[in-house]
């Protein structure tokens, strides 16, 4: 089984490769993400939100702080099309190997308006 920062770090491998079957592999089926633009309570919704933004983002990992069965993730959020980096601190929980809960926090004033 994977431990907790090898499901971390191949979960934003397979985002910012635009895999999000191979990122859906890495969640639990009863994954809960909160961020502040939107919340959800399963993978299909989680990515269903995330395209509704119609941009492309990707994910510079900064640093990881592991802790047993949480990882703290800070990251700079690059909307690609708008040039906007955004500073970023996600927390996962996880549990037998998959992401079961994401809570996602940044300044949404710095988010492009669509």
């Amino acid at each position: 089984m994977r431990n907790s920062i090898e499901v971390v770090e191949g979960f934003f491998k397979a985002i910012n490769t635009g895999d999000f079957n191979l990122a859906k592999s890495y969640m639990a089926d009863t994954h809960e993400y909160n961020g502040p633009m939107f919340s959800t309570n399963n993978p299909d919704a989680y990515f269903e939100k995330l395209m509704a933004f119609d941009m492309e983002f990707a994910v510079e990992t900064q640093d990881m702080i592991v802790a047993e069965d949480a990882v703290t993730h800070l990251a700079t959020l690059k909307v690609l099309g708008a040039q906007v980096s955004i500073p970023t601190c996600e927390v996962f929980k996880i549990k037998e190997g998959k992401i079961v809960a994401q809570s996602f926090y940044f300044d949404t004033a710095l988010f492009p308006q669509s």
